[in-house]
């Protein structure tokens, strides 16, 4: 049996990314990669409100800000959810308004 030692010198990385990956906090360049968005929409979400500072996200110090990967993704939930129904009202109502007319003709 032949066993490849090369990739051994991988684990010091491989460790790095699983201790990365388990901790509750994001970063915001981390939260961008999580979420597959923007720093532009991250920014924005903070602006207007909808993160909320020690619920959604904690400042450390003047700058650093570290977001609660829990309390985000009850975030993302509520949002697919309202959102969802939101989308599903008004294509039933487009779909009923379509065949309204069609019926017309």
């Amino acid at each position: 049996m032949n066993v490849d030692f090369s990739l051994l010198e991988l684990l010091p990385e491989i460790k790095q990314l699983l201790v990365k990956s388990s901790s509750p906090y994001l970063s915001k360049k981390e939260l961008c990669d999580y979420l597959k968005v923007s720093l532009s929409f991250i920014k924005q979400k903070l602006y207007n409100g909808e993160f909320q500072l020690d619920k959604h996200y904690f400042k450390i110090g003047e700058s650093k800000i570290l977001f609660d990967r829990l309390e985000i993704d009850k975030w993302v939930r509520a949002k697919g959810t309202s959102d969802g129904k939101l989308l599903r009202q008004k294509q039933q109502t487009l779909s009923k308004y379509i065949s309204q007319r069609t019926k017309d003709y």
